[in-house]
This record gives C-alpha cells, structure tokens and sequence, in this order.
C-alpha cells in the first residue's frame, strides 16, 4: 500500500511540477499548500498504523505470504479493500447483524468445509441432478460479476483509451 500511496504523490508531484513550471511563480505550487502535505501526513500516519497492525496479526506467517506473492501482492491488497468496502455497503444497506456465537460462524464454515472435501457429496449431488441448481448458482454470481465490471468499466467492451 506505501507504494501506492508514494506513486500517487509522485504523479500529483510531476503534474504540478509540469503545469507550475511554465507559470512565473512557483510559490503557488499546490505541493507548498499546506492542506496538501497534511493530506498526505495523514496518509502516511494511517499506511503505517494499518501496516503495524498487519504485522502484529499476521506475524512471521504472513511477512512470508506476502513476499512469496510477489507483484501481485498489490493488487490483491486492494481488491480485497474494495471486496471489503462493498460487502460493509450492503451489509449497512441490508441492515444485517452478525451471529455473535463463535458456534454459529464455526458450525457454517464446517459445514461448508466438510461438503466441499466429501468425495460423496459430490456423487450424491450428480445422482439426483442437484448439480444443475448448484450450476445456475454460479452462472448467476459469474453474470453478475460480470455486469458489475461492465457498469464499471462503462462500456460493454474495454476500456475507453484516450491516446
């Protein structure tokens, strides 16, 4: 996430830098304002409170995920982020509270857990042809996982490049 948070001021720093640089006065420079460097003090102060987080919880173990990811560490920081962001919107939109029993959320994901590595399971769901509703449940969530990067990119197909 520093990196993200370094390339962006990097990229405000070389705008500026390129649009003050045919004005006369560079005193006005936004990278002078003072709302500017506080932003960005404040920036760096949360990066560093969330990275110290991280590494209290994750420890050892997780300083050797995240360098095994590599490059792609990046990208899955921040799609979590927005995984995350999204589900806390339609949790509020819903209204929705969270089992406070640890029983419930461990009996759930037990469940779930033991189905999926059950051989059996999944003979029984091709026996009595359960597997085609198990199919439309995914062909729904992939449609509309779809929809949403279409609506985001807005346009059906690809990004608009501007050149």
């Amino acid at each position: 996430m520093r990196p993200q948070v370094v390339r962006a001021t990097r990229l405000v720093g070389r705008r500026f830098n390129s649009s003050s640089s045919s004005s006369s006065s560079s005193s006005s420079s936004p990278l002078n304002n003072p709302n500017v460097q506080k932003a960005v003090e404040g920036a760096q102060k949360a990066y560093n409170q969330t990275a110290a987080t991280v590494k209290k919880v994750a420890g050892p173990l997780g300083e050797r995920v995240g360098s095994a990811l590599g490059g792609y560490r990046e990208p899955l920081v921040y799609n979590s982020k927005v995984v995350a962001s999204v589900a806390k919107q339609v949790w509020q939109a819903e209204k929705l509270s969270p089992p406070l029993d640890t029983a419930v959320w461990a009996r759930a994901y037990s469940q779930i857990w033991s189905r999926a590595s059950n051989l059996g399971y999944w003979r029984d769901l091709l026996k009595t042809g359960a597997w085609a509703g198990l199919g439309v449940a995914a062909l729904e969530a992939y449609g509309i996982f779809k929809i949403g990067e279409i609506v985001g990119r807005r346009n059906l197909v690809g990004y608009k490049v501007k050149e």
